[in-house]
């Protein structure tokens, strides 16, 4: 017997995620190709741009510093994910290890940037930009790099977003090219 009162909490709360959905621009988009000015429904599928390189984490790490301050970009933070949920778990009793090792780098570019909000001053929801680093546990050397795709509530994608995108690709390109694994 379903208690009362959790057929109605289901049913908002799915209302809830599709209007989400839908804001988002991630429901009823009509495409399914991507193309420079159109949210796709590939980013609503796959919001996480992920990619995995096999070589030594400290190695990787550092190859993504470069190809920051190659473009002249410089890291604004370093999120230590990895140790903040090794320490926390220990606090909480929960012992479970999630990564390896893991880092979140924050980085910004004052063209980049600048040009993506005189287009729209919302988009600093996307400031600093992020790269994220980590291994899962038992495979050291499988280090993966992703970012989170730029979505916008909008259908038509601003092309400024796409130059962000292409940024982040082109960064971590490099890093994945040093290590050839780049396609």
């Amino acid at each position: 017997m379903v208690r009362p009162g959790i057929y109605r909490k289901i049913t908002r709360g799915l209302s809830v995620l599709f209007v989400l959905l839908i804001l988002s621009g991630c429901a009823f988009n009509g495409k399914a190709e991507r193309t420079a000015s159109t949210l796709s429904s590939a980013y609503c599928k796959d919001p996480v741009v992920i990619y995995k390189i096999n070589g030594d984490y400290d190695e990787v790490w550092e190859d993504l510093k470069m190809a920051l301050n190659d473009r002249g970009l410089v890291i604004s933070s370093v999120s230590h994910v990895g140790e903040m949920l090794e320490r926390t778990g220990k606090a909480l009793g929960r012992t479970r290890k999630i990564y390896e090792r893991a880092k979140v780098m924050e980085f910004c570019s004052a063209v980049v940037s600048r040009d993506m909000l005189e287009v729209n001053p919302h988009y600093i929801s996307f400031c600093p930009y992020q790269i994220m680093v980590y291994s899962l546990p038992g495979k050291p050397d499988e280090i993966y790099i992703s970012y989170r795709h730029l979505i916008w509530k909008d259908n038509d994608r601003n092309k400024v977003l796409d130059e962000v995108e292409e940024l982040l690709k082109d960064i971590i390109n490099d890093v994945r090219e040093l290590h050839k694994e780049y396609e």
